[in-house]
């Protein structure tokens, strides 16, 4: 990938995750939740198909 096109995504990153710490404890728990998920719905698929 072009660094013109890898330098604004790692900008939008650093701040969106900058953004999610400085918010309350309750909030963390609910993004980290959510993350998480994303994540393991992301591994399901890719790693087994969905199945």
């Amino acid at each position: 990938m072009p660094l013109i096109v890898i330098l604004p995504l790692l900008a939008g990153g650093m701040g969106y995750g900058a953004g999610i710490w400085t918010g309350s404890g309750v909030k963390k728990l609910l993004v980290a939740g959510a993350m998480a998920g994303g994540v393991y719905a992301t591994y399901r698929v890719l790693a087994k198909g969905g199945q």
